[in-house]
């Protein structure tokens, strides 16, 4: 059995191949990750030299709104 990070790297290998197919039977294997992980996956990103669409920008803002409600925070 592969670990976790294996069927990832085998999902990324198939996607990039274009075999879909075999990419979304891997995908199926893939546990969920949590808000938190992906938040740190976020967090941890590159940033780019291109500013994020304003579309992008409105929906953290929302996001930053709903969760300071929720006393927590994003990122």
């Amino acid at each position: 059995m592969k670990t976790q990070e294996e069927l990832r790297a085998e999902y990324d290998r198939l996607f990039e191949a274009e075999d879909y197919a075999a990419a979304g039977k891997v995908l199926d294997l893939i546990e969920p990750i949590s808000d938190e992980e992906w938040l740190q996956i976020f967090a941890d990103a590159p940033e780019t030299d291109e500013p994020p669409p304003e579309w992008v920008r409105e929906r953290s803002r929302e996001l930053d709104a709903v969760l300071a409600k929720r006393g927590r925070r994003a990122g």
